[in-house]
């Protein structure tokens, strides 16, 4: 008996441990959590016929993402780690206090770590500026806007180990210290937001709940003086039916549910696109009994916004796709209104895919000339082939905060035109800017490129040189 009761554990511990992959012979895992995607079954022929040398890791990959009973275990280890311990299994969820969750993306901004620069923050602004100028050159009203991150506006369920900040300086204050400064129409939110009593974000979730979407709703269209339906007579329900992303991430075999708030508005709207979901990539929508009409980058926390702006709109484009294709989107028309939306956590990406507008031309007196380093080169753009990206990197000794980068761009017909860039994010060996040019006008040719920098009414030529487009 001795012998066979420590066989009988080595077998039953075996037999456990094969559970998840024998199981998926009869039942695999064949749902997603939270933001994943779907990982294919490999195969051990490319598809040209050759051996795939990369077969054993790809199936490491889906293995790991199909075995048996994988909600459930990772349920559970979750559960075991967030109420004995405090912490969560996952990187991408923070386990706070009293159950509150919160997205791990946002600990940077949280903590004041890997700020960015303040020459990154004008390059954000500075971008912004010149599609507003592109939106109201086109007769247009274009608002933009930060969702607050939720540790931001509700530090207080934040674990105790994150309560030393790294730094007091922070994207969003110096942020919005420039775009209050701007010629930007801004519609800040954090003021907004704090100026509430109520808690207007979801407790597992990393979202405002639909009270807070209306009260945006609402100082959104009346910062673009539009008249809309305020919903005071509409019955406001409190329900809890609520599945959080983060609480469906952390617990993915558990339908845990919070309270939110709704509203029986009357949706007037449809969609004209194939709408699956308010998920979706690019949605369009149609209401006969609104006017106006809207074009809005939005990210997640539009999906709560969307059905209120579709009521509000004749006609309304809401798209999610990165960058902001607007040239593309709009091509048979601008809106009349142009909104962009984005949370805290990634106001960079106005910096690391600028929108797709057509750089504005400029007409500039060179005052005098110096000797910089650069480098510069072009190609299609991939997102936008009616246009040509002349990417440059200049030396961070040329530019200022203050200072606006141009690219004077000359045909071998003789047509010379001056362009404002858009501004990057910084390259270690450099500052990068980028001028979005039409294709139809300078592919299949060589040009000759200045870049020219400019402080107010100076402008100072750096850099020279030759760009071969012959290929393009």
């Amino acid at each position: 008996m001795k012998k066979i009761l420590p066989l009988l554990f080595v077998i039953l511990c075996m037999g456990m441990c094969m559970i998840p992959s024998l199981g998926m012979i009869v039942a695999p895992t064949n749902v997603t959590i939270g933001n994943e995607r779907k990982t294919p079954l490999p195969s051990f022929q490319n598809e040209d016929g050759s051996f795939n040398s990369e077969y054993l890791p790809q199936m490491g990959n889906y293995f790991e993402k199909h075995f048996a009973l994988r909600p459930r275990m990772i349920d559970t280890d979750a559960r075991v780690q967030s109420r004995l311990f405090g912490v969560s299994n996952l990187d991408t969820v923070t386990v706070g206090k009293d159950d509150w969750l919160y997205y791990s993306s946002t600990l940077d901004n949280y903590l004041g770590r890997n700020t960015l620069s303040q020459h990154e923050i004008n390059g954000i602004v500075h971008n912004l500026e010149l599609v507003q100028e592109y939106v109201e050159s086109q007769g247009s009203k274009f608002l933009f806007t930060v969702a607050p991150n939720k540790n931001t506006l509700y530090p207080f369920g934040m674990p105790y180990y994150y309560g030393k900040a790294a730094s007091d300086a922070h994207d969003r204050d110096l942020l919005t210290t420039a775009l209050q400064s701007s010629s930007v129409r801004y519609l800040d939110l954090f003021e907004l937001f704090r100026s509430q009593d109520e808690v207007l974000y979801l407790k597992q979730d990393s979202h405002w709940n639909n009270k807070g979407a209306l009260m945006v709703y609402h100082a959104a269209l009346d910062a673009l003086g539009k008249p809309h339906d305020d919903y005071s007579d509409v019955e406001e329900k409190r329900v809890k039916d609520h599945e959080g992303d983060l609480a469906h991430m952390l617990y993915p075999a558990s339908q845990l549910t919070e309270y939110d708030y709704h509203y029986a508005i009357n949706e007037t709207y449809s969609y004209v696109t194939p709408t699956k979901s308010v998920e979706d990539i690019l949605i369009t929508t149609e209401n006969p009994s609104a006017s106006g009409s809207l074009y809005m980058y939005r990210d997640s926390f539009g999906n709560s916004l969307l059905p209120f702006f579709a009521n509000a709109y004749k006609n309304a484009t809401f798209t999610k796709s990165k960058p902001i294709n607007v040239a593309l989107d709009n091509r048979n028309g601008l809106a009349d209104t142009v909104v962009f939306e984005i949370v805290e956590r990634n106001v960079s990406w106005f910096l690391e895919t600028p929108p797709v507008i057509p750089s504005p031309k400029r007409v500039l007196n060179i005052g005098e000339t110096t000797e910089g380093t650069a480098q510069v080169s072009a190609g299609i753009l991939e997102a936008n082939t009616q246009f040509i990206a002349l990417n440059a990197t200049v030396d961070s000794n040329l530019c200022k905060d203050d200072a606006a980068v141009y690219m004077r761009v000359k045909t071998p017909e003789g047509k010379s035109d001056d362009y404002e860039a858009f501004t990057q994010l910084c390259e270690e060996d450099g500052d990068s800017y980028v001028v979005y040019l039409p294709a139809a006008d300078y592919a299949g040719r060589e040009l000759e490129v200045d870049l020219i920098v400019g402080s107010g009414d100076s402008f100072t030529k750096v850099y020279h040189t030759s760009v071969d487009n012959t290929n393009l």
